[in-house]
């Protein structure tokens, strides 16, 4: 269940295409708020067409904040249609974003159209309509952005120096084969770091100490979803806390509604990082903060390209923990009809025995630990409305609740929400 973001009503799944029921709730729509919206364009360019009256539109936002200005195509495409739906999802734009060329699309649907060419240069794409020059993703220039942080802050001849140096030098190369000027690669890392979508300082720096009033009373009452993609030097705020083993705030943050495969700007998912800082730092491969976003849903996609992704792929598919896709996850017991009072009880899949061929599972409020087999077991991960236990922030201190049943717990989290 959602909320739409227009109508204020709570709806089921089906209420909702897929790109809105990503959104945050305060872009969300249903289907038949999109449907209003599209039935008053259609009318207002019927007008338009009657009496030749133009409205004037509001300017889109532009990909990325490194140029201001809409460039027009050589093919003189200009955005000058009214209809006001995304050429690519057939829908009413949300949150429209503008190409150089002037063709503008929804920010989901151009960020799945250039999903690719978000986190790697070399595979940068033109506008879905005309196939003019794009202006590169903001994560690209979060890249360039954290390097340059980096290389002023250390010292010329630091062996860490070079290596980012380096990486500085050949992400600039590839941009300017694209066809950027160095002023224009200049002009996008300046207005992304004067970007207001960026983590504050005060921030970051609670996220690394655990300070979870200062990050809670940020992100304001009722929470501001859109904060928790801000990013400081290309990773959001669940980023930091996962990296740091705040296991605790990062549970808060996802209870408010932070996606747990969330990207940073090299295309990697928080419960990603952790896994590589522990490979770097010889330590143990599996934490209690890696299993926290393995059982709220947390997949191992990343989008790291070239060699390094490939090394990824290789160190993830060797861990035991992710040799089968039920171990260590969150469960919902079915099917079992020798217990039927345990159906619908949710579990955790302590490990699968193969000479067995059954799976190890404990009960999440009971802690009754039995075998079952596959057949019995369907995926539940946590959510922010059924999240099992709930973590609140209280005098100071994080404090952990715990309920006799799921109902129970979403009924306790229904409560915080309405009062």
């Amino acid at each position: 269940m959602k909320i739409c973001g227009e109508c204020g009503h709570e709806l089921d799944r089906d209420c909702f295409s897929n790109k809105q029921w990503q959104l945050p709730k305060q872009k969300r729509r249903c289907r038949k708020c999109v449907d209003k919206r599209k039935a008053s364009a259609v009318a207002r360019a019927e007008l338009e067409t009657v009496d030749g009256r133009k409205e004037p539109q509001p300017p889109p936002a532009q990909l990325t904040e490194g140029d201001a200005r809409a460039e027009s195509s050589p093919e003189g495409h200009n955005n000058t249609d009214n209809d006001e739906i995304c050429s690519i999802c057939l829908d009413v734009y949300d949150k429209p974003v503008q190409l150089p060329c002037g063709h503008s699309f929804c920010e989901v649907c151009l960020n799945g159209w250039h999903k690719k060419s978000m986190f790697d240069v070399q595979q940068a794409r033109n506008c879905p309509v005309c196939r003019h020059r794009a202006k590169p993703s903001k994560e690209i220039i979060s890249q360039l952005h954290a390097l340059s942080i980096a290389v002023t802050a250390l010292e010329e001849g630091d062996e860490q120096f070079d290596e980012w140096k380096g990486k500085q030098e050949h992400l600039t190369l590839s941009l300017l084969k694209m066809g950027h000027t160095e002023d224009e690669i200049v002009d996008m890392v300046q207005e992304y770091h004067d970007s207001p979508n960026l983590l504050p300082n005060v921030i970051t720096e609670a996220a690394g100490k655990n300070d979870a009033q200062t990050i809670l009373d940020w992100l304001g009452s009722p929470v501001d979803e859109g904060k928790l993609t801000f990013v400081c030097l290309g990773v959001t705020i669940l980023h930091i806390a996962a990296l740091r083993g705040h296991k605790e705030l990062a549970t808060l943050l996802l209870q408010h509604g932070a996606a747990v495969d969330v990207f940073d700007s090299d295309g990697l998912p928080p419960i990603v990082r952790v896994l590589m800082k522990h490979v770097k730092e010889s330590r143990g491969i599996v934490d209690e903060t890696v299993t926290l976003l393995y059982e709220w849903g947390a997949s191992l996609e990343h989008h790291l390209p070239g060699r390094r992704g490939a090394i990824v792929d290789a160190f993830l598919q060797a861990l035991p923990m992710f040799l089968d896709k039920l171990v260590r996850r969150r469960c919902e017991i079915i099917n079992l009809n020798q217990r039927r009072d345990l159906i619908g009880q949710t579990c955790i899949v302590e490990k699968y025995i193969a000479k067995k061929d059954r799976y190890k599972v404990t009960t999440e409020h009971a802690h009754e630990t039995f075998l079952v087999g596959r057949d019995n077991l369907k995926r539940r991960d946590r959510t922010p409305d059924d999240p099992g236990y709930y973590i609140t922030f209280e005098d100071g201190e994080c404090k952990r609740h715990t309920f006799a049943s799921n109902g129970e717990c979403q009924e306790f989290v229904r409560s915080l929400k309405s009062g």
